[in-house]
């Protein structure tokens, strides 16, 4: 039986900064698409030497705190349920749009070694979520951008939107919505249980 596969956005979906300056970079800095017609582009951080630091790097690190451990909150009950899928068998890709700069790489890898995050694969700097998640065979991507789910979904894999934004809701209504990482482990369970039954 082949391995399901997940792919969790990272900012936003399974973390937090508590920083308006990282909010802003991050907004203006990643560069995802919702339209499928762009060339897929991407990092996959597999250890240190990936990262890549320069002068912009400095400069967000300075004025955001994107580079210091301390900035960064899981959202709640994400580490937990996102090792009970790995330890299950599952393979979990952190996909994320943010820039590949060595600071914000070390300190979400410090994070996530602090936290205990379990996670197959780390994603940055991915310009087209649909083409990769298409492209890898992702079974199912949790992002927190409604228009971002719905290129995805229309490639073919299924989603799961972390998003309690009601006007949302109505502007996407084929999504699947979740609240909170509790109402994600649910409709990931029945999605298991979909994809198990048809094996």
């Amino acid at each position: 039986m082949e391995r399901m596969k997940i792919a969790i956005d990272i900012d936003g979906t399974l973390i937090d900064c508590d920083n308006f300056l990282y909010r802003i970079s991050n907004k203006y800095l990643s560069s995802p698409t919702a339209k499928s017609n762009k060339k897929l582009r991407y990092s996959i951080i597999e250890n240190e030497n990936d990262d890549k630091d320069g002068l912009i790097s400095n400069i967000i690190d300075k004025f955001t705190n994107m580079g210091k451990v301390s900035s960064y909150i899981g959202k709640e009950d994400s580490v937990s349920l996102v090792n009970a899928w790995h330890e299950s068998g599952i393979i979990i890709y952190l996909l994320s749009s943010r820039p590949n700069f060595a600071s914000l790489n070390r300190a979400l890898r410090e994070f996530f070694n602090k936290s205990n995050l379990q996670y197959s694969c780390m994603v940055l700097h991915c310009n087209n979520k649909a083409k990769f998640c298409n492209q890898f065979h992702i079974d199912l991507l949790i992002d927190n951008s409604p228009a971002i789910c719905k290129s995805v979904e229309d490639e073919g894999t299924d989603t799961i939107c972390l998003n309690s934004d009601a006007n949302k809701k109505k502007k996407f209504q084929d999504l699947r919505f979740a609240n909170d990482w509790r109402q994600i482990a649910d409709i990931v369970s029945d999605i298991k249980l979909e994809k198990d039954k048809k094996v």
